[in-house]
């Protein structure tokens, strides 16, 4: 007999969307903070949607990763935006004195924090994406949805190109997969779904 996911597909499709509108929108001025918003919502919509699929089945290891994975981009963005923020209000202190940003200490200062802060944005953005592509792949298995193999896949590729920005159109795609891989679900999962993944 088959288990019925047709509320968790619901709310994994739901959360996609508005996590990929919020994500992609947050950064307009003045609209940003609202859609930063959504975008959480979003993630927490999907969070639910993966928390039911695995208690239905027995499987947490898609919640577990996908939260791991939120955790660990808030907190760790957290922490990046205050060094870029140190180093920003170091180099304008520099700027005042009237020197260039290295020939004084607090523009030498600053000029590190941006450049360690902008590190640790990508460190922590490689990580997030560690384990939400953990949780895609643990999707993959339970329910045989191709689209959430691809999400895996297009997840890492971008992550570990952001640096030179092609990166983040990778991550669009991977978005895109996700919401086309709850779209796809099926509303009741069987047991012989599961995919066995290759070693």
């Amino acid at each position: 007999m088959g288990v019925d996911i047709k509320s968790e597909k619901t709310l994994g499709l739901v959360g996609s969307v508005l996590a990929i509108v919020g994500g992609f929108t947050g950064v307009i001025p003045y609209v940003g903070v609202f859609m930063g918003t959504v975008s959480l919502v979003g993630a927490i919509l999907v969070l639910v949607a993966l928390k039911g699929i695995g208690d239905k089945v027995g499987d947490d290891r898609p919640f577990k990763y996908y939260l791991y994975s939120i955790v660990v981009a808030f907190v760790g963005s957290v922490i990046a935006m205050i060094f870029i923020l140190v180093g920003a209000l170091s180099i304008s202190n520099a700027t005042i004195a009237g020197m260039r940003a290295l020939e004084h200490p607090w523009g030498f200062f600053g000029t590190g924090m941006l450049v360690f802060g902008f590190l640790a944005f990508i460190a922590v953005l490689v990580l997030g994406v560690y384990f939400a592509k953990g949780a895609w792949e643990a999707m993959y298995e339970i329910t045989g949805v191709e689209e959430f193999q691809k999400t895996a896949k297009w997840l890492w590729w971008g992550a570990l190109t952001a640096i030179i920005l092609v990166g983040f159109v990778l991550l669009l795609v991977a978005a895109v997969y996700q919401i086309i891989g709850f779209a796809n679900l099926p509303e009741e999962l069987e047991p012989e779904n599961r995919v066995l993944m290759e070693p």
